[in-house]
């Protein structure tokens, strides 16, 4: 920072660097490094959605954010004023439905720094809850609610970009989570269901 090879940018209000100083640089003298040091002071819900994040691996795709919006691992008010918030502070891109880690060292550092048993609850919280939403999807009478501004829930079309979420893969993403986190770890209620889930998606 005192050199300038990193420096805050205030016509585009993030964290800037010349690349070929970094590449020079020693892996404590990092981008990455320096923008980890900066956590402290990041704002809890912030906080919340760069680990939420970290938890997907360097990248996730939007709308399965969006669906779990809802759930008890989102920030309280949402998912999408703390993402664009780690945007602007250059920790993350959205770009092309995908949001992308700016460094896979930001990402590890982050997964890491979450306590075991949290990252455990992480993982399983967002596997059921994805799960179920596929569920409640298969059940519902309402068979409109696979379409449109409700259907984004369990089915997402985004047309600009011509991807689709399908209901197989939010389950693969659900069980992979909870393998992840341990199936031991899921209450015994939950159990059959998760069962069910890795079957199906083999």
């Amino acid at each position: 920072v005192r050199d300038s090879t990193i420096y805050f940018s205030l016509k585009t209000r993030r964290f800037q660097w010349c690349w070929e100083k970094i590449c020079s640089l020693k892996t404590s003298d990092s981008v990455a490094q320096f923008m980890v040091s900066t956590f402290s002071t990041l704002e809890p819900e912030v906080l919340q959605m760069l680990r939420l994040l970290s938890c997907f691996g360097l990248h996730t795709d939007v709308d399965v954010l969006d669906i779990l919006d809802a759930s008890c691992v989102a920030p309280f008010d949402g998912i999408r004023t703390p993402l664009q918030n780690l945007s602007d502070l250059g920790f993350i891109e959205v770009a092309g439905g995908l949001v992308t880690f700016t460094h896979d060292l930001i990402q590890q550092h982050v997964y890491e720094s979450i306590e075991l048993e949290q990252r455990r609850t992480f993982h399983i919280e967002i596997g059921l809850f994805l799960g179920w939403k596929v569920s409640t999807s298969r059940t519902s009478s309402d068979a409109s609610s696979l379409e449109g501004a409700v259907g984004k829930m369990y089915i997402s079309e985004s047309k600009s970009q011509g991807s689709v979420i399908t209901e197989r893969s939010l389950l693969s993403i659900a069980t992979d989570h909870i393998n992840h986190a341990g199936p031991e770890f899921v209450e015994q209620s939950e159990r059959k269901s998760f069962a069910i889930w890795n079957l199906e998606v083999g």
